[in-house]
């Protein structure tokens, strides 16, 4: 077999593109050659077809999104409801050959350590930390989106060989990356020398994420706490070291209004203009020198075309800037998040503006350069925030934490005393309309990135009903009942698994809800 991967020197680490082929057998000699298949790991997750899905799949078929301009035709069925298994986002080629390349690492660089007397068994546990991390968010993805998917453990040695597993308990694969990652927790870097490795690289604080998130995902309060305490303790050390100033107990980027010099939406321009902020815990790095990321201006929009594929809902926009149900008329998101002000189509800002001034004018990313980022901190403190109100059938000193965090977040972004005061404990007196604020909060600071719609289904697996998380996300189309009834099955809440992976793999079976009790012809 072949391998296509980059050589690099260590300080070109996250910039590398495939180069060359290699055979397998006269390729696992030197460190450098380990380092470039966990950099050709990384280059693989940078690619368009794997964001793609990263996006498609968390975002697409959630309440925040509706049809743009260019839209295809494929698209436009997700969108209104009317996922096939023929759909190409329902190929998971992109995410198992990431987990093939971690898989061919974790299976061949041990060899390494008796061939080349300067690679030791730290720098060893070090990458393998990041191979075993990467599987695992892999895993953790295709578990969440289809359910029901093959666990593959060991490399893929001969593409010609016939391939056939069957589907995992699902259970057991969530099972297999809580393993993987307590193990890629010990041996994690804590911190790399270079600063875009600590956030373009999975460090200790990633894999501390990346748990309290599955955890979430498997009701496991408890755990999914200890997590966010770490994660949170880790960048509140961060803030100490490097002398940040913040408001609170937690390390916030923080916006201002009433000095004029200063910038209104300075937390926006750092995490999503500049890239890599100090809330920043792992996000996929492209830059003139590495990878475009053409995938989310093509969906979102650019300065030539500023509505994408997809735009923004209606009902989340409408009197957004004055004020409507999710967003207050002084919460900066309302702009940075979409444009409200226009008409027909409401273009998506996020990820693709870089700047808003203190006049909210915007002004776009010129080159397709956006970071994808898949956790940082305000999502970490969310997922405590939603655990705590979940544990202990709502104990208010639970409801109490609970409701800070909430409130740490939203008042960065409703600047002013005024604003900050629209949230109020006791408004939130119960656990039912705590649990609603918690979603809300995620809805309005995770808008766009690939979150909602796992959000909302991990509402409907707690709830065993998808019924009232139907009741949120059909709120974008113009027939709600009708696609309501098309997902109230507890099976349509996944992805159909690819009508051509049942053809090669005679071992997999379809997803019940999309089951037709059609004959495919198997190859």
């Amino acid at each position: 077999m072949v391998v296509s991967f980059s050589l690099l020197s260590c300080e070109d680490f996250l910039g590398i593109l495939p180069l060359n082929e290699i055979v397998l057998e006269n390729y696992w000699t030197s460190e450098d050659d380990v380092n470039a298949m966990v950099s050709a790991c990384y280059s693989r997750m940078a690619s368009d077809d794997f964001v793609k899905l990263a996006f498609v799949w968390g975002e697409f078929r959630s309440d925040n999104i509706v049809r743009g301009l260019g839209t295809s035709n494929e698209e436009i069925e997700i969108l209104e409801g009317n996922l096939q298994p023929s759909h190409s986002v329902t190929r998971w080629a992109p995410y198992y050959d990431v987990i093939n390349l971690c898989n061919t690492l974790l299976h061949y660089a041990p060899d390494v350590l008796d061939r080349d007397p300067d690679f030791n068994e730290s720098e060893w546990l070090a990458l393998r930390s990041e191979a075993l991390a990467i599987r695992s968010l892999c895993y953790f993805y295709l578990v969440r989106t289809f359910r029901d998917i093959p666990l593959v453990l060991e490399p893929t040695i001969d593409d010609n060989t016939s391939y056939q597993q069957a589907a995992a308990n699902p259970d057991d694969v969530l099972r297999q990356i809580v393993a993987d990652l307590t193990e890629a927790e010990r041996y994690a870097v804590k911190r790399f020398s270079k600063d875009e490795y600590n956030h373009g690289r999975i460090t200790q604080t990633a894999v501390q994420a990346i748990l309290a998130d599955v955890y979430l995902w498997m009701e496991d309060y408890e755990n999914c706490i200890t997590y966010c305490e770490r994660v949170i303790a880790s960048k509140v050390e961060e803030a100490e070291r490097q002398r940040l100033r913040y408001d609170g107990s937690w390390p916030l980027i923080g916006n201002q209004r009433e000095n004029a010099t200063a910038e209104m939406h300075e937390a926006y321009n750092r995490i999503f203009g500049e890239g890599n902020s100090f809330e920043s815990i792992f996000e996929l790095q492209f830059n003139e020198a590495q990878q475009y990321n053409t995938i989310i201006p093509g969906y979102y929009g650019r300065s030539t075309s500023p509505i994408g594929a997809v735009s923004a809902a209606s009902f989340i926009c409408d009197g957004a800037t004055s004020g409507n149900e999710l967003f207050t008329k002084n919460d900066l998101r309302a702009v940075e998040n979409f444009n409200a002000r226009s008409t027909s189509f409401y273009p998506i800002q996020k990820y693709v503006v870089n700047h808003v001034d203190n006049q909210d004018r915007v002004t776009y990313i010129t080159l397709e350069l956006t970071n994808w980022i898949f956790y940082r901190l305000t999502d970490v403190m969310l997922m405590e925030a939603e655990a705590l109100v979940q544990r202990r059938d709502g104990e208010e000193q639970d409801m109490r934490r609970a409701f800070r965090l909430v409130t740490s977040v939203y008042n960065r972004a409703n600047i002013g005393q005024v604003a900050k005061d629209t949230l109020t404990f006791a408004s939130f007196n119960s656990r039912a309309k705590m649990e609603s604020l918690v979603l809300e909060e995620r809805q309005r600071e995770l808008m766009f990135e690939g979150k909602r719609w796992f959000d909302l289904v991990r509402k409907a697996r707690r709830e065993g009903s998808n019924s009232a998380m139907l009741d949120l996300a059909k709120r974008k189309y113009t027939y709600p009942d009708a696609v309501k009834s098309k997902w109230i099955k507890p099976d349509m809440l996944y992805f159909p698994i690819n009508e051509d992976e049942l053809k090669r793999n005679l071992l997999l079976r379809q997803n019940p809800g999309y089951d037709m009790g059609e004959t495919i012809q198997r190859n």
